[in-house]
């Protein structure tokens, strides 16, 4: 499965800057992050579907989806999840 294209995920680009800005995150691409040398998140979209995928201590852990146009609300529990697991990696 292809990766999201950057002007895919440009409207996700202030939650992006933050997630970078967490301890032991790099960006090896817009919106390919990694933990330490491990992958860490990454988007998809499909059928005008799409969602991230992000580690979630040392696995993979479930999809999770993110709209296209995505409002405040589910741009704050996006980060709020994606906070969840970085701390599981941290503490993995």
């Amino acid at each position: 499965m292809a990766h999201c294209k950057s002007e895919e995920i440009q409207d996700l680009k202030q939650i992006l800057l933050e997630i970078q800005s967490w301890d032991k995150i790099k960006e090896k691409g817009f919106g390919k992050l990694y933990f330490k040398s491990k992958g860490f998140l990454h988007f998809h979209s499909k059928d005008n579907r799409r969602w991230a995928d992000v580690r979630d201590g040392i696995n993979w852990g479930e999809e999770i989806d993110i709209p296209h146009k995505a409002n405040q609300a589910q741009k704050k529990a996006f980060t709020k999840e994606v906070k969840r697991r970085y701390l599981n990696c941290l503490n993995a």
